[in-house]
């Protein structure tokens, strides 16, 4: 893959997964106030992420930062 490729993919990633995260974050904090009450062993977070289903673009947004990051890491290596 050529470097500035793998340079503009990564940033994309990196950019995308940040806005993605931000996004599940403003929607977690959004839904604290409207919980009764949460188990204890799972705690509030894994609680809330129960509650909106958001599990997978949640994780989503963590693998798509840390491909960015390799891609990016990896095309400056390179130059």
């Amino acid at each position: 893959m050529n470097q500035n490729k793998s340079y503009l993919i990564g940033s994309f990633l990196i950019l995308s997964g940040t806005i993605l995260l931000g996004i599940m974050h403003l929607a977690i904090a959004m839904y604290i106030p409207n919980m009764t009450g949460w188990g204890n062993p799972p705690g509030k977070f894994a609680t809330v992420l129960n509650g909106i289903m958001g599990w997978f673009p949640y994780i989503l947004s963590i693998v798509q930062i840390v491909i960015g990051t390799i891609l990016v890491k990896n095309s400056l290596k390179k130059a």
